[in-house]
């Protein structure tokens, strides 16, 4: 590692005491990580880089589940759009694969202020941008960061940023960001996804509306081709600042049916698959396929189901507690999920140090739910309404079936993607269900809790406001010390959870499936991968 200037002491400086797990062995993705399950005992031996002979061919087929709707930073949206925006920018920092922590990108190293507010990023200075546009300057960190806080831009991410007081470039390859306030989590909000990734003015301005879908970034591949509901294609970047990647060529065909994907993969169609766990016996079929591997990042991510109170009967905690009691989660996730998704106790997923599960459980109890809508005057039953952008599965219609048993008739309303993405995030609901992965705690708990981040300015879309709970957050974001920040995002978790205006659902495992030829392969706790040590080994 001394190649790119990093120290270990520069990390864990720079990380502002956040542990870079494995130290600087987490700086590289290796083969047999932890998150690469084989289908097979005949995949498991493990290979290092140093052995692996290289196909001819170094170009990689995957399937992509869904259409994206587009590659700006400023507003690109769901995990499909992230799979490709990823290897296309990057960040001042990016994601220990394993862990989710912060780790050196753009930025070779940092420094923190003693009192949090100040951090000044060191930039390598052998990035290039794609289609010829240069080399990355602080100018384009500037740039990027002041773009998203503009309103103009309308980006949903300037909440993110928002404890911004000022980005300078004082040099070339330095910047410097001071904060409104502390903020131990600001390493997080400067990575490589949405928000974080670092544009180039002269590329927006030359495309304009249409940057969207001719996103020029900085990372080891750059977006060559994108035919509509077919086909993306991303071509290795020579002028990488970590050099040249193995793989020439990306290819993401547009799969949407899991059936379909199977084919495909059966086939040799497509060597590696996005998100295979949709359907149990599916995924069943490919978990016993010898010709087959697997890899997953185990829960990564929690999902919320959101209460808005503007609905009278969803604004008395009493409803909403009913609703928690009157259907059985964990038995539903266990006989349509078992690999895929398990029952959720906090808004923050397990894998995060701050994960609490001191908290209020509600499990299945009909009877106690029906003491509890005649408590709060519904005794005769009640109708709410969620909003879904797919037909409701059949784990929703048992769900569904049990609500109605103890007096709630819960109803769906099916609309198109881009219409349920618009109402969820204006607030225009009375239900709805969100699952947001993350890296760190803050981006959930202040997100969905902090008043600051109320719809349509944030995610908070159950309105929450409670004057203690904002309290903690603004302490727990700004306390420097571990275990004083670890027991107040426990206190938050717990007060949350016993106020109720979100109640988690499903702990996720996203699950992708390959053939074992593509090495190096390690879904991270975002749901993407690092596609710049990937590489397509011999076979038959």
């Amino acid at each position: 590692m001394a190649g790119n200037g990093v120290t270990r002491r520069q990390i864990l400086k720079g990380a502002g005491a956040i542990p870079v797990a494995g130290g600087l062995a987490a700086m590289s993705i290796s083969c047999g990580d932890d998150d690469s399950v084989p289908a097979s005992p005949a995949a498991a031996s493990s290979t290092s880089d140093a052995d692996i002979k290289l196909a001819k061919s170094q170009v990689l087929k995957v399937r992509l589940y869904d259409e994206p709707t587009g590659f700006d930073p400023a507003t690109l949206f769901r995990i499909e759009a992230e799979n490709v925006a990823t290897p296309v920018y990057s960040g001042l920092t990016g994601f220990d694969p394993s862990t989710g922590a912060p780790i050196p990108d753009l930025a070779k190293s940092w420094d923190v202020s003693a009192d949090g507010k100040t951090y000044t990023f060191h930039l390598v200075e052998n990035a290039e941008w794609h289609q010829g546009f240069g080399k990355v300057t602080s100018a384009d960190v500037k740039y990027s960061y002041e773009r998203v806080l503009d309103p103009a831009t309308k980006s949903p991410y300037a909440i993110e940023f928002s404890n911004i007081a000022k980005v300078e470039a004082p040099e070339m390859f330095t910047v410097v960001i001071t904060l409104k306030n502390a903020d131990v989590n600001f390493l997080y909000q400067v990575g490589n996804y949405h928000q974080g990734e670092i544009v180039k003015k002269e590329a927006i301005e030359k495309y304009g509306a249409d940057y969207k879908r001719n996103p020029v970034g900085t990372g080891p591949f750059a977006l060559t081709r994108w035919t509509p509901n077919s086909q993306i294609v991303l071509e290795a970047h020579p002028g990488y600042f970590k050099g040249r990647p193995t793989l020439d060529r990306i290819e993401m065909n547009l799969i949407k049916d899991i059936t379909a994907t199977e084919t495909a993969l059966n086939n040799g169609e497509v060597d590696l698959a996005i998100n295979v766990g949709g359907n149990a016996e599916v995924l069943n079929r490919i978990k016993a396929s010898s010709k087959l591997v697997l890899h997953k990042s185990e829960n990564y991510a929690n999902s919320v189901t959101i209460f808005n109170p503007d609905y009278k009967p969803l604004a008395d905690i009493r409803v909403r507690q009913a609703i928690a009691y009157g259907y059985d989660q964990k038995a539903i996730a266990a006989k349509f999920t078992p690999d895929t998704a398990t029952v959720a106790y906090s808004i923050l997923p397990p894998f995060m140090p701050e994960y609490s599960e001191e908290v209020p459980k509600y499990a299945y109890d009909p009877a106690k739910a029906k003491a509890l809508l005649k408590e709060a005057g519904y005794g005769t039953g009640l109708t709410v309404r969620e909003i879904l952008s797919a037909p409701p599965a059949d784990s929703a219609l048992l769900k569904q079936a049990q609500l109605a048993e103890v007096g709630i008739k819960y109803e769906f309303d099916v609309m198109e993607t881009a219409i349920w993405s618009q109402k969820r995030a204006s607030g225009d609901y009375q239900i709805v269900g969100r699952l947001n992965p993350a890296a760190n705690p803050d981006t959930l708990l202040f997100g969905y809790l902090h008043p600051d981040q109320v719809t349509p300015k944030g995610i908070n879309g159950a309105k929450y406001n409670n004057p203690v709970v904002t309290q903690k957050l603004e302490q727990a974001r700004a306390e420097q010390d571990k275990t004083k920040r670890k027991a107040l995002y426990a206190e938050i978790q717990k007060i949350a959870l016993t106020d109720l205006p979100y109640l988690p659902t499903t702990t996720s495992t996203v699950i992708w499936a390959g053939y074992p030829y593509v090495k190096n392969v390690q879904v991270n706790k975002l749901a993407t991968i690092d596609y710049f040590p990937v590489k397509i080994a011999e076979h038959g």
